[in-house]
């Protein structure tokens, strides 16, 4: 059996809505609705949805208005998506086999094809997150140094005299700090459903938590850092089903990049709601239907 967790939780601070953005609609459903039904519409597989305790009554109003009658299972949601995601493991057998699957609920758009490639390629290799080439310039700036000596700022906090002024730069660069552009060939950004062979994400989840958990392939990098590799007799690892080690012989061999899909945007402000908006309208203009 297969697995995918969907997280719901989150406040949409930076949306400004009365309600959380998970249940904002978009071409009249809420977008949690679409996510869950994106994943349906992939195949079999047990969907468990991670939602905040206080949270949880208003989305269930939410499914008896939209007659929503998809069949998962609730996990609370926790502090951090670290302590999410781990309640959300919990409620997969200890003993499972297959792949689970976590997936931002804020992204109703990954393509059908990108979840399976997600499952399949986790399925041959332990893990896999869909990226999408970098397109535009990058420049990485360097911190600034505290003992280096600032420039002082006129009144009113504004460096350089421009306060009122919208066509400002910032100040870097002053205080032995500056910026360089860097290849953005070498670069990807990260897109979710990040998916693991089960066993192997069980034992990722077990470490104590820390700050530098951005995601669920920093929790597995980290796992493998502490984890001594170990291969199999021949020197070369098995695949997820073979149990050469207690962990399938997964142990350090890097995670896996598949390609993703652009239009598979994280809905977090108001910019990406027009975006999101005009993707359903066109999706059904086209015939590939609401859910698409």
């Amino acid at each position: 059996m297969d697995y995918a967790i969907i997280l719901g939780g989150g406040k949409g601070l930076r949306m400004g809505a009365d309600i959380p953005k998970q249940f904002i609609e978009i071409g009249g459903l809420p977008i949690l609705m679409r996510t869950i039904l994106r994943f349906r519409e992939y195949g079999d597989v047990c969907i468990i949805l991670v939602l905040p305790k206080d949270q949880q009554n208003y989305w269930q109003h939410l499914c008896q208005v939209h007659h929503f009658t998809e069949d998962y299972q609730i996990a609370d949601g926790g502090s951090e998506r670290f302590f999410s995601i781990k309640n959300a493991l919990a409620l997969i057998p200890d003993d499972a086999r297959g792949v689970v699957a976590v997936h931002d609920g804020v992204r109703p758009f990954p393509s059908v094809e990108v979840i399976a490639r997600c499952f399949e390629t986790a399925r041959q290799t332990g893990s896999a997150v869909p990226v999408i080439p970098v397109v535009e310039t990058i420049r990485h700036i360097e911190p600034i140094q505290p003992q280096a000596h600032l420039q002082p700022f006129p009144k009113g906090g504004e460096p350089g005299g421009c306060s009122g002024k919208s066509n400002c730069s910032l100040p870097i660069g002053r205080a032995g700090g500056g910026s360089s552009t860097v290849p953005r060939s070498e670069y990807r950004l990260v897109q979710t459903p990040q998916a693991f062979d089960i066993q192997l994400h069980k034992q990722a989840y077990r470490q104590p938590f820390n700050d530098g958990f951005t995601d669920d392939a920093s929790v597995v990098e980290a796992y493998w850092l502490k984890t001594p590799l170990q291969l199999p007799q021949g020197g070369e690892s098995k695949s997820p089903s073979q149990e050469a080690s207690p962990r399938g012989g997964l142990e350090g061999v890097g995670i896996s990049l598949v390609e993703g899909n652009r239009e598979n945007i994280k809905i977090t402000t108001p910019f990406d709601l027009i975006v999101a908006e005009a993707l359903v309208s066109s999706q059904e203009k086209s015939g590939k239907g609401a859910h698409v």
